[in-house]
C-alpha cells in the first residue's frame, strides 16, 4: 500500500514539474512573438542619407513599423518619411520572415517616390514584398536586429 502512495505522489509531481516547464516555454514564446519597440535609423547611401524612428510593434503573427524622419539628397532635396507598414510574419527562433500587406504613408503622399526606392528595402514601400530579421533580445527592454548579418537597428521601450 505504501508503494502504492509513493507512486502517486510522484506522479503528481511530475505532472506538476511538466506542467511548469511547459507553461515557460508558452510564456517564452509568446514574449518573442508580442512586443514592441522603438529605435533611430541612420542610413548612408552613395546619393542620400535617411534619418529615420522606426517603431515595431509584433503581436502574435501581424505586426507593424512606423517610419518618421526624412532623406536627404546629395543635391540638399529632403524628402519626408511617414511610412505605415502593417505585416505578417513567421518567427524561427531569432529569425523573422516578414511580407509587408499594406503600405501607406500617413499624410497621403505617395509611398513610391524615387528617392525613398534608392534608400529603403522594398518592403517599406510597397506590399507582398520580403524582408528577413534576425532579432535578439539583449534586456529586458532592448532588442538588436540584424540584417544580412550586419546590425541594423538598437531597438528599445
Amino acid at each position: 500500500m505504501r508503494l502504492k502512495n509513493n507512486t502517486s505522489w510522484l506522479l503528481v509531481g511530475l505532472l506538476i514539474i511538466a506542467s511548469c516547464i511547459a507553461a515557460v516555454k508558452i510564456y517564452l514564446y509568446w514574449k518573442n512573438t508580442h512586443f514592441s519597440c522603438t529605435g533611430e535609423l541612420i542610413l548612408h547611401r552613395k546619393d542620400n542619407v535617411a534619418n529615420v524612428t522606426m517603431q515595431y510593434v509584433f503581436n502574435g503573427d501581424t505586426g507593424a513599423v512606423l517610419l518618421r524622419g526624412e532623406v536627404i539628397s546629395n543635391n540638399n532635396l529632403v524628402e519626408q518619411v511617414s511610412q505605415n507598414v502593417f505585416f505578417d510574419f513567421q518567427r524561427k527562433g531569432n529569425d523573422y520572415f516578414l511580407i509587408s500587406k499594406s503600405v501607406t504613408d500617413s499624410t497621403g503622399s505617395p509611398t513610391d517616390i524615387p528617392l525613398l526606392k534608392r534608400t529603403f528595402p522594398l518592403f517599406y514601400l510597397e506590399p507582398d514584398a520580403k524582408f528577413f530579421l534576425n532579432i535578439k533580445q539583449l534586456t529586458g527592454s532592448s532588442w538588436l536586429f540584424t540584417t544580412s548579418r550586419s546590425p541594423s537597428l538598437l531597438c528599445s521601450k
